[in-house]
């Protein structure tokens, strides 16, 4: 039941439901067998004590998780200790599993306030959560390889605002990263940052000769392609030139 809803390494002890509260009691499959510390074996326990987290809902109904567990100490460096948690953070009322849920369905738009009502958890417990995850995914997002095939271009969000440039993943047709500005000085620090730069094969962009300036400076191996809309654009504009020419 455990891996059908999603944390594995424990083993069920009993499953009890109160007051519409599904109640798991759980213990870890494997002990530690030496010291997370000095790594001396036959570590000896020092007693029982339970954690009580919140956990992925099951049939509908609130999950809680009551993990039996055991304090150790070290024979050797006689430094006090407990296991790590499969997908249970240390401190935390609520396993990953859990947390990650919250913030897929606040991403996919619930508000805060609907998830904590039907959660019964406070709504400042959603957005902490939330804020995590999204610190976690800018984190992730910095240490990833620049792709492969590249889109540049500046916008926009209001008038009278300045620019940011977006950088686009077009094989996989998504933002790969968005920055203020929109000139080399202001993008440079980014830049120097990018990793897989010199791997980067084609870089789209408009017809702005600054960009393509940019392009050959920090993507020294990628091939340049015109932005579509600005080439057909161009052509428009010389069509019409040339009407306006024969037939004035």
């Amino acid at each position: 039941m455990i891996n059908k809803i999603g944390l594995a390494g424990y083993e069920v002890i009993e499953v009890s439901s109160k007051a519409d509260v599904y109640e798991l009691r759980v213990r870890l499959r494997e002990e530690p067998k030496e010291c997370p510390c000095c790594g001396a074996p036959g570590p000896r326990s020092k007693g029982r004590y339970r954690r009580r987290v919140r956990h992925l809902a099951c049939f509908g109904e609130p999950v809680e998780l009551l993990v039996h567990m055991r304090r150790f100490k070290c024979v050797a460096c006689l430094k006090s200790f407990t296991p790590d948690l499969p997908g249970i953070r240390k401190w935390r009322h609520s396993s990953e599993p859990y947390r990650r849920d919250l913030f897929e369905r606040h991403q996919d738009g619930i508000c805060a306030r609907r998830l904590a009502c039907k959660e019964r958890i406070g709504e400042a417990t959603v957005e902490r959560i939330y804020h995590q995850f999204t610190g976690l995914k800018a984190r992730e997002r910095e240490s990833s390889l620049c792709p492969l095939y590249l889109g540049i271009d500046e916008h926009t969000l209001h008038k009278q605002h300045r620019f940011c440039t977006t950088f686009c993943d077009l094989k996989n047709r998504r933002v790969f990263e968005v920055r203020p500005g929109k000139s080399e000085e202001e993008l440079a620090d980014f830049l120097a940052t990018l990793k897989g730069r010199e791997k980067v094969r084609m870089v789209c962009i408009d017809l702005s000769s600054p960009y393509r300036s940019l392009v050959r400076k920090w993507f020294p191996n990628a091939k340049i392609v015109a932005d579509r809309f600005h080439a057909i654009r161009l052509v428009y504009i010389h069509c019409m030139e040339m009407m306006r020419a024969i037939a004035p």
